[in-house]
C-alpha cells in the first residue's frame, strides 16, 4: 500500500534517469576476515579500479558478509583498507625488484 502512494507522488513530477551505455569502471572484490574474542567476521574489501575524468582515484570499500557484525569491529574499517594498501604497496615493490632482477640477465 506504501508503494501506491509513493507512485502517485511521483506522477506529478518529472523525472528523469540515464545511464552511460559503457562502464565507469571496474570493481575487483578480494575477500577477507577480522578475527575478534574467537570469533571470524568475514569481509569483502572492493577496490574500484581506473580514475575518475579528472583523475582522480575511486575510494575503496568494505562490506561484511552479514548484518551481525559488532560496532568494534565495523570501526576497524579504515585499518582494514590500510592493511590492504600497504599490502598492495608491498607487492608492487616486489613486482618491480623482481621485473628488475630479470631485466639484468
Amino acid at each position: 500500500m506504501m508503494l501506491k502512494q509513493n507512485q502517485r507522488k511521483m506522477e506529478n513530477e518529472h523525472v528523469q534517469i540515464s545511464i552511460n551505455k559503457e562502464p565507469s569502471f571496474t570493481e575487483i572484490w578480494y575477500e577477507g576476515s577480522v578475527e575478534y574474542n574467537g570469533e571470524t567476521h568475514q569481509f569483502w574489501l572492493i577496490h574500484p579500479k581506473g580514475v575518475d575524468p579528472h583523475g582522480n582515484e575511486y575510494e575503496l570499500d568494505v562490506r561484511w558478509f552479514f548484518q551481525r557484525v559488532p560496532r568494534e569491529i565495523r570501526a576497524m574499517q579504515p585499518y582494514i583498507i590500510d592493511a590492504f594498501k600497504q599490502k598492495e604497496s608491498s607487492s608492487h615493490d616486489d613486482l618491480l625488484k623482481y621485473r628488475r632482477g630479470r631485466s639484468k640477465h
